[in-house]
């Protein structure tokens, strides 16, 4: 039987051309009260903590709010319970394809504590996040082999753009939808050679340790990437933001450390060419994957869709990885692992959730 990872890729771009519509429709029906809404925060844990940190630019960019978007925990603890009298003003947004992490839902909860509106985008209409948010929009999931998650990512992603297209003004929408419209067709040309890069690349590494880099949105590519080989190899992966890499993993051992680098084409274009000459002039394994988006779209609209179309060539290294090394995604919950947890111990969905009052009180 194919692997997961390898059905879910083979699947992608039907799948963004199928839902794209349905996630569109969805958001045209939603009843937020645009007029006072002024920030949109974005939180979510492991994949769609990396989509909320993908969306964080088209709603900046063309929706024109303010947004911060992060991880779960720092949300709910941290950033919410200090909106104060901002907080009528804000759309708080939890990302959970299951509907049932705890730290999201404890975001959400604190959020209706506090007087935000809250969104849940979810594949789950029945989870607890979904009951608890004052909206809900639904991923439709096809069916895939259980695995690492790579459809419910672009999913989540795809709603988070219709979000945005909805808090846009109507030129600023239909820019956003066309080009929603258009990228299957810009995938399928793309793909093959990142395909191939991707697993070419799975046969060149020595012992599996390997960076992942990306500047602004790319970076949220990096994160995914990175969590893509662990849960489906297991091996030593993780991702580093591009400036970043020149302070710190520049001065790593070996020399010729295997190092990755995502090029979204926009903002950090300049620096991503110095990165990049720098890790071949210390001797890097390198491999480079750079998105040129439509040919008319301008580089700041081809940095904001870059986190649909960077994770190609890292999730194929992925699947091919874990053919290489005959390994079972996420060590086949060895080990006091446990799926109904997504990790046992780690208890994701069991943790004890704060409220308002704990979280305040913790902070004073």
């Amino acid at each position: 039987m194919q692997e997961s990872l390898t059905i879910q890729i083979e699947m992608a771009v039907d799948y963004i051309t199928e839902f794209w519509p349905t996630a569109f429709n969805q958001t045209s029906h939603l009843a937020l009260d645009n007029g006072s809404l002024r920030k949109v925060i974005l939180c979510g844990s492991g994949d769609s903590h990396h989509a909320a940190l993908g969306l964080e630019m088209i709603f900046k960019t063309l929706a024109k709010r303010q947004v911060q978007a992060g991880p779960s925990m720092y949300i709910s603890r941290y950033l919410v319970p200090d909106l104060g009298e901002t907080s009528q003003a804000t759309l708080l947004v939890g990302i959970s394809s299951s509907g049932e992490v705890a730290r999201t839902i404890e975001a959400l909860e604190i959020g209706n504590e506090v007087g935000a509106q809250t969104l849940a985008i979810t594949s789950n209409f029945d989870s607890t996040l979904a009951r608890i948010a004052n909206s809900v929009l639904q991923v439709d999931l096809p069916d895939f082999p259980s695995g690492p998650g790579l459809l419910s990512y672009l999913g989540s992603m795809l709603m988070g753009y219709a979000l945005a297209t909805s808090l846009c003004d109507g030129d600023s929408a239909q820019r956003l939808s066309k080009g929603l419209e258009t990228l299957p067709v810009i995938l399928e040309r793309w793909m093959p050679d990142q395909l191939e890069i991707g697993r070419r690349f799975a046969h060149e590494v020595q012992d599996g340790t390997c960076v992942m880099v990306g500047g602004g949105l790319a970076y949220a590519s990096a994160l995914f990437g990175a969590a893509k080989v662990i849960e489906a190899a297991g091996e030593k992966v993780w991702a580093q933001e591009l400036e970043e890499w020149a302070h710190l993993e520049y001065f790593c051992e070996p020399a010729n450390m295997t190092t990755w680098i995502l090029r979204a084409g926009g903002r950090c274009r300049s620096r991503e060419v110095e990165v990049i000459n720098a890790a071949k002039t210390i001797g890097r394994n390198l491999a480079i994957s750079s998105w040129d988006g439509g040919e008319d779209w301008q580089p700041l609209f081809r940095e904001s869709l870059s986190p649909l179309a960077l994770w190609v060539a890292p999730v194929a290294y992925a699947s091919e990885r874990s053919i290489i090394l005959d390994e079972v995604p996420f060590r086949g919950f060895g080990g006091g692992r446990d799926p109904r947890e997504g990790g046992g111990a780690s208890r994701i969905r069991s943790s004890q959730r704060q409220d308002i009052k704990s979280v305040l009180r913790q902070l004073a």
